[in-house]
């Protein structure tokens, strides 16, 4: 069975060094880390109790859903990774943390190791109604550990009514991840990012992709950086 150590050895082949300021990404930089395209399968269990929403097919005989209770609680979606018992039973391997009152909980992934992608992987959540309100971080093996939240989305002009409107879709397959020693960083392969809450007391705020990203360290969390400056992730209220 597969632990978050392997994550972190995974990571400390690189060295150990706490994460530096980022450095510019190439657009070829960019081309790298894309999210992995595991399949969307139509629902292959029938469950008394879940109503599902999305299945991917992780290509190791387990699989990632996205479901809720059949009868609505304020809890609402979670992802659960699953698999098919010797005698036709289901075996739930993991079961994250809700997503509450969000209407949205799809899962983007990044593997750690592409060669073997089911392994260990982060999984950046979309939470959201209408429209995305950012990103649940997820570390995922066999269960899933909860690294913070991204409060960033995509920015897109729509004419609704005649009217030039600002929506907020889901960011996440726009970026890209990539590591540097024992640090997980994301980057954006899209023109702006829309920033709920920049860490420094400013909300709502479109900034040009190449002056954001996250990092992940085990001893710092989960951090926004912009213009080369740390600022702190705060849980959504």
């Amino acid at each position: 069975m597969k632990h978050y150590a392997l994550y972190w050895a995974l990571l400390l082949v690189a060295g150990c060094a706490t994460p530096d300021a980022p450095t510019p990404e190439s657009r070829a930089d960019l081309e790298r880390g894309r999210p992995y395209p595991f399949p969307a399968i139509d629902d292959n269990i029938v469950h008394d109790t879940l109503l599902i929403q999305t299945t991917l097919d992780l290509g190791d005989s387990t699989y990632l859903m996205v479901a809720s209770n059949v009868t609505e609680t304020f809890e609402g979606l979670r992802l659960y990774r699953y698999r098919f018992g010797a005698n036709g039973s289901v075996d739930m391997l993991g079961i994250s943390p809700p997503a509450y009152d969000s209407w949205t909980m799809l899962p983007t992934c990044f593997p750690l190791d592409t060669a073997h992608p089911a392994d260990v992987m982060w999984v950046l959540a979309n939470f959201g109604e209408r429209e995305s309100w950012g990103q649940k971080v997820f570390l995922m093996d066999w269960n899933f550990m909860d690294a913070g939240f991204m409060h960033v989305a995509l920015p897109e002009r729509v004419l609704e009514d005649d009217t030039l409107r600002l929506k907020r879709r889901n960011v996440a397959p726009h970026m890209r991840y990539s590591e540097n020693a024992d640090t997980a960083i994301w980057r954006f392969a899209c023109d702006s990012v829309f920033v709920y809450d920049d860490g420094a007391g400013a909300n709502d705020l479109i900034i040009a992709s190449p002056r954001i990203r996250y990092t992940y360290h085990r001893d710092q969390g989960l951090t926004l950086w912009m213009d080369g400056h740390a600022r702190p992730v705060r849980m959504p209220a």
